[in-house]
């Protein structure tokens, strides 16, 4: 799955489920920065996120894994 600016996504991080967007991302959809109505794992509204090679996006801070969904 690519993403893209503009994209409307589900973002599922330690436990919680919320709706955002895709703000910006990179040509090839593996650097994105997610925007969102929400406090996630200490994030507040917004979270940048990188894709590793097996498809599995992880936050930059801590390296969870984020779990998103193409709405």
């Amino acid at each position: 799955m690519t993403l893209q600016t503009g994209d409307r996504v589900e973002i599922q991080y330690r436990g919680r489920t919320v709706e955002g967007v895709v703000k910006m991302a990179s040509e090839n959809g593996r650097s994105l920065f997610l925007e969102f109505e929400a406090l996630l794992g200490g994030y507040a509204g917004s979270m940048p996120v990188l894709g590793e090679d097996d498809g599995v996006y992880r936050d930059l801070i801590v390296g969870a894994e984020v779990r998103l969904r193409k709405l």
